[in-house]
């Protein structure tokens, strides 16, 4: 029985690893159209008529759809909940640095958008915390009068 349950955790947490494999292997994504250059430089001088961009830009945005379904597919691997934190950071990132100059933002303007996006997910994922944490102490509380409850009913 014992050694049927430790395989059956080791299945579960190599899913569970490859599931956080692929999130974080998303986070090179935002980044994808640097790394096609830096092997391939003809693809920034190599023009897409239908995209009316380069290559290199066509190839980021259709990576950039993909990420979110690759997010999906991998939630379902139940990865670790922290390995969503570097790709999360470099989405907002890179989407920052093409969408904002698009808007009329300097480049010097991107950054602090970047740190004021970045201070913001960090109080939200704090919210959620002290969230569940007050759920939590709420419960305890209630099975802790319970419990007394039940005590005095019995000495009675």
């Amino acid at each position: 029985m014992l050694n049927h349950l430790n395989r059956k955790k080791l299945r579960i947490s190599s899913i569970s690893a490859l599931g956080s494999y692929l999130v974080l292997y998303s986070c090179l994504i935002p980044f994808s159209n640097n790394i096609i250059e830096a092997f391939y430089p003809s693809a920034k001088t190599y023009y897409i008529p239908a995209a009316n961009n380069n290559l290199s830009a066509v190839i980021w945005s259709l990576g950039m759809c993909v990420q979110p379904v690759i997010f999906f597919l991998a939630s379902r691997m139940k990865p670790f909940i922290w390995s969503y934190s570097l790709p999360l950071f470099t989405s907002i990132y890179g989407t920052s640095f093409y969408f904002l100059p698009l808007l009329g933002h300097k480049p010097k303007e991107n950054i602090w958008f970047f740190a004021a996006i970045i201070v913001i997910v960090f109080m939200l994922i704090a919210c959620m915390y002290i969230t569940s944490f007050y759920f939590k102490v709420m419960k305890l509380r209630e099975k802790v009068l319970i419990k007394t409850l039940e005590e005095v009913a019995n000495q009675d």
